[in-house]
């Protein structure tokens, strides 16, 4: 089934998704400039005077400077590089709203797209491999797992479940249930061996973990031998890649997680998925893992949609402080608070929880520590502090992370705590940072100069300026949007013009005058809304954050009239010229320069 996203579900998301909160929470710091109006550093070009504006009342957003604007969907496609419908579904789930399903006939379901029908197969699949597990309650798989205390309430909140010990059983109930071969391969339900082309089932006899995506969907699943050694050498074996399931940009027990992260302002990032299934047994419900890989930028993505304060709660052993210090080269430009678990013993949370019990685990995730700290630990290993050489390695090694921060106030703090680390000053540490941003600029400056990248799409600043017909409808725009009777006075004047409706700003327009002539004016910044979804505009979103200014509006309205009326005459009268270059009729010839004269003579 797909999604059934209608306009009063977008209005709902759109009305419960505040602005100023969702920006704030990828690291915008916001500061009132007055009324409902804020402003800050833009998120999408680097600049050091704030130009980003951001509107509370229209819940709208405009970069003056890269020109980047709209509403929070449009702000969230931007920022994530999503679609309107992964924007959608994230902002429904963040605040709340649950989208429905359309409801198809069999002849609709047939011609579903290949998503939906993987979708709808591992969904079946996993309701199979839980029926499997509860209905086997004396197989291995039900054994292993209450070896591990692991309950049958957290069985069923993370739909773990249990493939059957058949090499073709998937395959037949797949078929069972419609699923062609086809798409149980694409799925990664089953394999193919090479040599033979016989068809068998990817996860035989393994306890299986149900993967979802952020809507909460089944797109996949890790499973887990109950062999010692398995004969294929596999302990853990995930879903391939498939149109559905991308491994690097899923994190397991996120639906589980998210309103746990939202209550405790805080995300805890596992190795594994029995570490953050530990933490939700203990009650603290806002852990997550990756799949069995290292950690992406994609997942850091994902998780700081939900929480700038981060835990790693990685293994205590080298492998785990490799992987804290990778997941801090990605996560610290994302502006996040990041922290590290440190389990004595060397434990794993997993084993923690079982052996101590939640208030173990507790204590350790509210004592977890700056990654600071950990990088001094990791310091007093790879240098000598006791000697000058040593601590400068240490200092400028330190350094090469923090010239990935990008905020500045965070930035500032962070100096005055390696100096306070190494006992030097925090202009020597600064010294240290400055050297560490040159050798990563300077590679670049070997290659040419790239032009930058459109920051205005559609049309440029510059291209507004050279077009007086433009200006003066981007004029109009701004006068209707402020008052109906604006809207119904320029919809008068301007009904023997005929604008190119390709345009965004055009199209806006007309937007505002449709809802002025139907009384729908409180509709306006949503329709507008709307259409920068799918045309972002400049112009439009400034407009949408700005007040509107006029000495006097029907002069103003008067003037761009003028203007565009000008510019359509000019227009036609270059086209007579060539008609009248074209033809030899006489007559023909005598109405066209009676008609050039009279557009001249009007001086329009």
């Amino acid at each position: 089934m797909s999604l059934d996203l209608n306009k009063d579900i977008i209005e709902e998301i759109r009305s419960r998704s505040d602005i100023v909160d969702v920006i704030s929470s990828f690291g915008v710091q916001l500061k009132r400039s007055g009324g409902a109006s804020f402003k800050g550093l833009c998120p999408f070009h680097q600049e050091k005077t704030p130009s980003f504006h951001v509107d509370s009342a229209r819940q709208s957003y405009h970069c003056f400077g890269c020109g980047k604007g709209g509403d929070v969907f449009r702000f969230f496609m931007e920022r994530e590089n999503v679609d309107f419908i992964n924007a959608a579904q994230i902002l429904a789930a963040r605040c709340g709203v649950i989208i429905p399903e359309k409801e198809y006939n069999p002849q609709q379901r047939a011609r579903q797209s290949e998503q939906e029908r993987l979708l709808a197969v591992n969904a079946e699949f996993s309701k199979f491999f839980c029926r499997v597990l509860a209905e086997n309650p004396n197989c291995a798989g039900a054994q292993y797992l209450r070896n591990r205390g692991i309950s049958a309430d957290v069985i069923q909140k993370f739909k773990i479940g249990m493939a059957p010990d058949g090499w073709t059983a998937s395959l037949d109930y797949g078929r069972s249930l419609g699923f062609s071969e086809h798409e149980l391969l694409t799925a990664g339900i089953i394999r193919k061996k090479e040599d033979t082309g016989r068809l068998y089932d990817q996860f035989r006899n393994r306890v299986t973990f149900t993967i979802e995506n952020e809507q909460g969907r089944p797109v996949g699943f890790s499973a887990r031998s109950l062999e010692a050694k398995p004969a294929d050498g596999r302990k853990y074996v995930n879903t391939p890649d498939t149109p559905v399931f991308h491994k690097g940009r899923l994190l397991y027990a996120l639906p589980q997680a998210r309103q746990g992260i939202g209550r405790m302002k805080k995300a805890v990032l596992c190795e594994g998925q029995l570490d953050a299934i530990a933490f939700h047994r203990a009650g603290l419900e806002c852990a997550v893992a990756p799949l069995g890989t290292a950690f992406t930028p994609d997942q850091a993505r994902v998780i700081r949609r939900y929480s700038n304060n981060i835990v790693l709660a990685f293994d205590a052993d080298s492998a785990g402080q490799k992987a804290v210090l990778r997941a801090a080269e990605i996560l610290l430009p994302l502006s996040i608070d990041l922290k590290v678990l440190q389990i004595p013993g060397g434990k794993d949370p997993d084993e923690l929880y079982s052996k101590q019990g939640a208030e173990a685990l507790s204590e350790v995730l509210n004592n977890a520590v700056p990654w600071l700290d950990i990088m001094l630990d990791v310091c007093r290993e790879k240098f000598v502090l006791d000697s000058p050489t040593g601590r400068a390695e240490a200092v400028a090694y330190v350094a090469n992370f923090l010239k990935l921060v990008e905020n500045q106030v965070e930035l500032e703090v962070y100096l005055e705590k390696v100096a306070a680390m190494f006992e030097v000053s925090s202009g020597a540490v600064k010294s240290a940072l400055d050297k560490a941003v040159a050798m990563a600029i300077r590679p670049r400056m070997t290659t040419p100069a790239e032009p930058p990248a459109a920051a205005i799409p559609e049309t440029s600043r510059m291209e507004v300026r050279r077009d007086p017909a433009r200006v003066a409808i981007i004029v109009l725009l701004e006068i209707a949007m402020a008052s109906i009777d604006n809207a119904r006075k320029i919809a008068e004047a301007l009904e023997d013009i005929e604008l190119e409706e390709r345009d965004p700003v055009v199209k806006a327009l007309n937007v505002v005058i449709n809802c002025a002539l139907n009384n729908e004016m409180e509709m306006v910044d949503s329709c507008l809304h709307d259409l920068l979804i799918e045309h972002p505009s400049p112009e439009i979103s400034k407009l949408m954050v700005k007040t509107s200014e006029f000495s006097s509006v029907d002069r103003a309205v008067d003037d761009a009239v003028a203007e565009l009326r000008r510019v359509r005459n000019c227009s036609r009268r270059e086209e007579l010229i060539c008609k009248l270059r074209e033809t030899a009729d006489e007559q023909e010839r005598l109405n066209l320069l009676m008609e050039i004269s009279k557009l001249s003579i009007t001086g329009e």
